[in-house]
């Protein structure tokens, strides 16, 4: 009955993913992304949610991890996902970023490894999980409230103290 359905067992695999896949499109549903907000405010909202659809969906990052790791760029699948769900994404955080340095509000700078940069923090925070007791001997708080602040702040300021940012003072001995 299944074949009725799917054509192969590459179809129903598809499928399968689509479902999963198409839970990450709906973070551009949320309104911010129709309306004229700042690139920041939109940047901040899709890092959220997909945080979230990365703690909803612990078993598509293991199925997305075995196809990376097994058959890599060659594999069909992996073509298929791209074009069909990551494009799509890719796209769209690239021409929110484009709107954004045009805007100014952004520093001018390579969109596309901007999101690739954006992408791996996430992702590798996840991969991270299993390994996180053993070297820090607790569990990160992966939240997506946690998670999502300090990649935002990472993503939009990096490590270094702000120029102006006020030196703390040093301590003066006072004799009398």
């Amino acid at each position: 009955m299944i074949y009725y359905y799917f054509k192969d067992k590459v179809d129903l695999y598809r499928a399968v993913l689509s479902d999963s896949f198409d839970a990450m499109q709906d973070i551009w549903r949320h309104e911010i992304f129709q309306g004229k907000a700042p690139a920041r405010k939109k940047i901040e909202r899709y890092i959220k949610g997909f945080i979230s659809f990365q703690h909803k969906n612990e078993d598509l990052r293991r199925i997305l991890a075995m196809e990376f790791s097994t058959t890599g760029a060659k594999s069909g699948n992996i073509k298929w996902i791209a074009k069909h769900y990551f494009a799509k994404n890719h796209a769209a955080l690239v021409k929110i970023l484009k709107a954004g340095m045009k805007a100014g509000e952004l520093k001018k700078m390579n969109p596309l490894m901007a999101v690739v940069a954006l992408i791996g923090m996430i992702i590798h925070s996840f991969i991270y999980i299993p390994i996180s007791p053993y070297i820090q001997k607790k569990n990160v708080d992966l939240s997506s409230e946690k998670l999502g602040s300090f990649v935002s702040e990472i993503f939009f300021s990096g490590l270094s103290v702000p120029k102006n940012a006020r030196k703390p003072k040093e301590k003066t001995e006072v004799r009398i």
